[in-house]
């Protein structure tokens, strides 16, 4: 069971892909794999498709979610929108992977911009779901689990760490939940979307929610664990994405690291990327 084979799953846009293109090069060296999966949208599936090859199953995301297109979010009065429909968009589309291919169980949500460095396990001895611990608190993230099961999440931690290992049968009976508490012919993206108070424009989040879902019902299947990681900006850097070599440096330390389009401590990560990989006082 530790090294039980997982279908990677992640959502990108062809932006992403120079980064998607070095983690799906080194995915299958890093975790216990069996595919990886890309949902995208129409029209960058054929681009995504030539540049990752047989490395992955490139999935158009029109139609995935049954009755849902991402066009049915932008109307949605909320801090950011209609901009910010798509990021909503791309968090549904992981969980909706949860109805396919049922028979199995588990899957690893995966960030398109993030490349794994070091080989990681998501199961213990015991079988048990390695779930990453993370620092960040949004409380908008709590406030929206409150509305959407009517109980308190009893944060302990975040789960917002790049990736989360879901087991669809419980991604199922966490929508399914959602259903019932909130009847009404819409599906469970708009159900998610009609509880959300307009405070912030991050105001759900996959990881959260289902990550405390099942460490909530289900403590016996989950153990929390600690992994090395780290957030890098490159729209910042002026250069180009980071050579073999610095990948190999940053392993040293890493399990892992995220290649974000916006991150509020760049400063004083720019001053540590420059000490520790020797990169240039140029960057800005």
């Amino acid at each position: 069971m530790v090294d039980r084979p997982l279908q990677v799953v992640t959502a990108c846009r062809a932006r992403d892909l120079p980064v998607l293109e070095l983690a799906a090069a080194r995915l299958p060296e890093c975790v216990p794999f069996d595919g990886l999966t890309v949902l995208a949208p129409e029209a960058d599936c054929e681009l995504i498709r030539a540049r990752l090859g047989r490395n992955a199953n490139v999935v158009s995301e029109e139609g995935f979610i049954p009755g849902l297109r991402l066009e049915d979010l932008r109307g949605f009065k909320l801090p950011g929108f209609p901009a910010g429909a798509g990021w909503y968009y791309q968090q549904f589309l992981k969980l909706q992977y949860a109805f396919v291919d049922p028979e199995d169980d588990f899957y690893l949500v995966w960030d398109a911009d993030t490349v794994p460095l070091r080989p990681m396990q998501f199961f213990d001895v015991q079988g048990r779901m390695l779930l990453t611990r993370a620092s960040e608190f949004h409380p908008p993230y709590f406030d929206t689990y409150r509305r959407l099961f009517g109980s308190d999440p009893h944060r302990e931690c975040s789960f917002i760490a790049q990736h989360m290992l879901m087991q669809k049968s419980v991604v199922r009976e966490m929508l399914a939940e959602i259903e019932r508490r909130f009847p009404g012919p819409y599906p469970w993206p708009l159900k998610i979307m009609n509880v959300l108070e307009p405070v912030h424009p991050n105001l759900f989040s996959e990881y959260e929610t289902y990550g405390h879902y099942i460490k909530n019902r289900y403590p016996d299947r989950v153990a929390i664990i600690e992994r090395a990681w780290l957030r890098v900006i490159p729209q910042f850097w002026g250069r180009r994405m980071p050579s073999a070599s610095e990948l190999r440096r940053l392993a040293e330390r890493y399990d892992y690291v995220s290649f974000e389009r916006g991150y509020a401590k760049w400063r004083a990560l720019k001053l540590w990327l420059q000490k520790f990989l020797g990169w240039p006082d140029r960057l800005r």
